[in-house]
C-alpha cells in the first residue's frame, strides 16, 4: 500500500540502498524525460522521478507564491568536523553522519546550533532548490493558529463550527479546535486506511481528488469546502490521535476565515517574511487557488531550517519573538499523552527505542526533554531541540522500492550525543 501517512515510530527503520550521486541539477534531456514520465499516479512512487518532481513541483501543478520580503536572517557558517564525524547507529550498522547522509535517500541535510550552520550537505539537490516539504507544511498552519490565538482572535477550546458555520450538521460539529490541532477530531476520513490513496471509494482519496492532487472521478466534489462539510465522525473527538490531513485543511480554512486573508498572504506576512527567508516559497494550489496547507509547501532547506530556528534561543534573541512563550509551552508540555497512544497500549510510539510523550499542534511527537518533530512523506523532517538550541532539517525521496532513510532516529541520536549541550 502506498501511503503518505507519517506516524511517529513507524518510519524510523528502513532500508539504505541509494548511494550519493552528487546531483548538481538536470540536463534538458533528463528534465524532458521526467516530464514525459510523470502521471497523476506515479509521481510519488519513488526513484529518480519522485526526486525530480519533489524538486520541481511548479512544473506539474499550479502554485501560489509565498513572498519572502524583508531582511534575510543570516545563518553563519561554523562547520564542525565532529558533527560530520558523529557515529550514527542505523539498521545498516554504525557509520558517520556524513557517510550516512551521502549514501542514503537523503536529498539534503542541515544542522543549526546557536543559529549557526555546523553541518550542511546536498547529495541529491542544489542548495537553492525548492524541495517539497510534504507534511512539514502542517507546522506552518498550526503556528498561524497559535499566532491568532496569542492575539485572542481564536479560542481553540471552542467548537470549530462556531467559526465555520458551514460545518454545522457534519462530523465536525461540536469538535473543539484543539482536537483538530491534535489530530484527534474523530472525523471518519482516515489517511491510514487501506487504499486511501488508490481506491476512489475511500473518503481520503476523494479529499485529495477534490484538491486536485489525485485523479478525479465522477464522485469527486467540485469544492473541498463542500466535501469537508459532508463528512461524518467515526468516533467522539478527543479520544485518540489519528493522523489525517483533512484536519489541516480545516485549520487552513479557519486561518483564512478569521484573518480575512488568503492562506498564502498571511503565511507570507506572519511567518515567511518575519523569519528572514532568503527565497520565496511556493505552495501547491491545484484547483481555483486553494492551497494544500497540509503538505504543499516547497522551500530551500535553509528556509525550512529558519522556521525551526524560530523555536530556539538562537532564533528568538535580538528580534521580536514570533513564537510566544505560551505557544512553545503548549507544544512542550501541553499535549495529552493519553490520546497519543490510545488504541495501542501494547505498541507505544517510539523514537529510536525511546517512547515519545505526546503529539500536539500538528507536531508528530514531543519527547520527555521537550524536543519535538514534524515529518513529511518521502523523508522530510524538522527536528527542534529548544533546550540545546539545535535544529536538524532534512529533505528526502524514496528509492525505486519505496524505501526511505532513518534521519528521524539519527536526529534524536545527534540531540542526545552531548555535542550540543553547551
Amino acid at each position: 500500500m502506498k501511503t503518505r501517512l507519517l506516524i511517529p515510530g513507524a518510519l524510523l527503520s528502513v532500508t539504505l540502498t541509494v548511494a550519493a550521486d552528487g546531483d548538481s541539477g538536470y540536463s534538458l534531456e533528463e528534465a524532458t524525460s521526467f516530464r514525459q514520465q510523470w502521471t497523476m499516479d506515479n509521481w510519488d512512487d519513488g526513484g529518480p522521478l519522485m526526486r525530480y518532481v519533489f524538486l520541481n513541483m511548479s512544473e506539474f501543478w499550479n502554485h501560489s507564491l509565498i513572498d519572502r520580503g524583508g531582511p534575510i536572517r543570516t545563518l553563519p557558517d561554523a562547520i564542525r568536523t565532529d558533527v560530520g564525524n558523529f557515529v550514527t547507529t542505523t539498521d545498516q550498522g554504525e557509520m558517520t553522519l556524513t557517510n550516512y547522509v551521502n549514501n542514503s535517500t537523503v536529498d539534503g541535510a542541515l544542522v543549526l546550533h546557536h543559529g549557526q550552520v555546523v553541518f550542511e550537505t546536498y547529495p541529491h539537490m542544489l542548495p537553492e532548490d525548492k524541495h517539497l516539504q510534504m507534511s512539514v507544511s502542517k507546522g506552518f498552519a498550526s503556528t498561524l493558529i497559535a499566532i491568532l490565538e496569542d492575539r485572542e482572535q481564536i479560542d481553540v477550546s471552542q467548537p470549530v463550527d462556531s467559526y465555520l458555520p458551514k460545518l454545522a450538521g457534519s462530523g465536525w460539529e461540536g469538535v473543539p479546535v484543539i482536537d483538530i490541532l491534535d489530530m484527534a477530531s474523530g472525523i471518519g476520513c482516515l489517511e491510514g486506511e487501506e487504499g486511501a490513496y488508490s481506491n476512489p471509494q475511500r473518503c481520503y482519496y476523494q479529499y485529495e481528488a477534490s484538491l486536485g492532487w489525485l485523479r478525479a472521478t465522477d464522485a469527486t466534489m467540485d469544492s473541498t469546502f463542500d466535501y469537508m462539510a459532508s463528512l461524518d465522525a467515526h468516533r467522539p473527538s478527543g479520544e485518540a490521535f489519528e493522523y489525517t490531513s483533512p484536519n489541516t485543511f480545516i485549520l487552513g480554512w479557519l486561518i483564512e476565515t478569521i484573518s480575512g486573508q488568503t492562506y498564502t498572504d498571511i503565511l507570507s506576512k506572519e511567518i515567511w517574511q518575519k523569519m528572514g527567508a532568503d527565497s520565496d516559497g511556493i505552495i501547491v494550489a491545484p484547483r481555483r487557488g486553494v492551497p494544500i496547507a497540509s503538505g504543499g509547501i516547497s522551500s530551500t532547506l535553509r528556509d525550512m531550517a529558519r522556521f525551526g530556528l524560530l523555536f530556539t534561543p538562537g532564533g528568538r534573541n535580538g528580534m521580536d519573538s514570533l513564537i510566544s512563550d505560551a505557544y512553545l509551552s503548549k507544544i512542550q508540555s501541553g499535549g495529552r499523552p493519553e490520546i497519543f497512544n490510545a488504541d495501542r497500549e501494547d505498541d507505544p510510539r517510539m523514537v529510536d527505542g525511546e517512547p515519545a510523550r505526546h503529539n500536539t499542534y500538528q507536531w508528530d511527537f514531543v519527547m520527555e526533554d521537550g524536543d519535538f518533530f514534524k515529518g513529511g512523506f518521502g523523508g522530510q523532517g524538522l527536528y527542534i531541540s529548544p533546550s540545546r538550541d539545535l535544529v536538524v532539517a532534512f529533505f528526502g525521496s524514496f528509492d525505486e522500492n519505496g524505501k526511505g532513510h532513518e534521519m528521524t532516529r539519527v536526529a534524536r541520536q545527534l540531540a542526545k550525543s552531548g555535542l550540543f549541550d553547551q
